[in-house]
């Protein structure tokens, strides 16, 4: 198997294990609404149906929905982490300073 594959298949075990880490994270936020709690889950689901699709040989779906589907995970999932954080950070700033 040539270097460029496995290299390939870490990265992409990676990208993997990090939308899911952070679809975690995202829903045990427990001041977003479930709607948004869920999202990223939901998004990363329909993302591993859409690449496990090419075993059925339709590899159009796969190409088209996974890899976008998979970035948008990660993106809203980072939206909300970071819009959490400093949300909970500016509490905690006003707290000290009365």
């Amino acid at each position: 198997m040539p270097l460029t594959l496995v290299v390939l298949a870490v990265w992409a075990l990676a990208f993997l294990t990090f939308n899911t880490v952070v679809s975690v994270r995202v829903w045990r936020i427990k001041t977003l609404p479930r709607w948004r709690r869920a999202l990223p889950g939901l998004l990363l689901c329909i993302a591993l149906v859409a690449s496990l699709s090419r075993v059925t040989g339709t590899t159009v779906i796969a190409e088209t929905l996974a890899f976008p589907l998979y970035l948008a995970t990660a993106g809203i999932s980072l939206f909300e982490l970071r819009r959490h954080r400093t949300r909970t950070s500016g509490l905690d700033n006003s707290e000290a300073l009365t």
